[in-house]
């Protein structure tokens, strides 16, 4: 595989105040050319045909641009392929999003009340084409979004990549991926909605190809649970 040689350009300057004086400091991103984004996501591609699954701690972080609120949620989450994702909320409430490549779950725990859905997708928002399919095994990336070199800064210590979606999603209009150029891991997922609301996955201590069993990925709903069916025809929920 190609080489991929990352030019440092600046973009912002900082202020640090250090002991009463002010002291700018020059912040650093990585300027990729058109030939080194394509090397870099062939490289996140290959990575993930590569794996069978993986397991990571993750972050979600939620920012409403209007309203300015902001809300972060963390917890761990396990990708099997083909389609299967388990998203096990920890803090600061129990949540659960399982999906077995056909059907999925939301357990809202202090709710007691879970969504089901007859699409993989289900009422997380994981919709059709998004970055998490390829984490599933179920896309290639490169066949749902056109990739340009992005000016955000990073915050995993990995490389950014802007994506545009190549068909119209009513879940978000803007992707940006932090990679590490090394491997093609995928270190953070930002996705951006036509109301400019931002929500960030970011994540870490990424395990892969475990053996991780099928049952990770089943749901046995809980006697007593309020059981609320999602549908295409009931609109999107999350």
């Amino acid at each position: 595989m190609e080489a991929l040689h990352l030019v440092l350009h600046p973009v912002t300057v900082k202020r640090v105040y250090n002991m009463g004086m002010f002291v700018p400091l020059l912040s650093l991103v990585l300027a990729l050319s058109e030939a080194e984004v394509k090397v870099l996501t062939d490289k996140v591609q290959a990575h993930y045909d590569s794996l069978r699954n993986f397991e990571a701690e993750f972050v979600q972080r939620y920012e409403r641009r209007f309203l300015k609120r902001v809300v972060e949620e963390s917890g761990r989450v396990s990708f099997k392929k083909p389609g299967r994702m388990r998203w096990e909320y920890q803090t600061p409430e129990k949540k659960l999003f399982v999906t077995d490549g056909s059907r999925s779950y939301f357990y809202i725990v202090e709710e007691n009340q879970v969504i089901v859905s007859h699409q993989p997708e289900g009422a997380m928002g994981m919709a059709e084409g998004s970055p998490f399919e390829l984490l599933a095994g179920r896309t290639r990336i490169t066949d749902s979004f056109t990739f340009f070199d992005s000016d955000s800064e990073p915050k995993e210590g990995g490389v950014m990549l802007h994506l545009i979606p190549m068909a119209g999603n009513e879940d978000y209009e803007d992707v940006e991926l932090e990679v590490d150029p090394e491997t093609g891991r995928i270190l953070r997922v930002v996705l951006v909605d036509p109301q400019s609301n931002r929500t960030e996955f970011s994540l870490r201590g990424i395990r892969e190809n475990l053996d991780l069993p099928e049952s990770l990925f089943r749901f046995t709903i809980p006697a007593g649970t309020e059981v609320v069916v999602h549908s295409s025809e009931t609109g999107k929920g999350r």
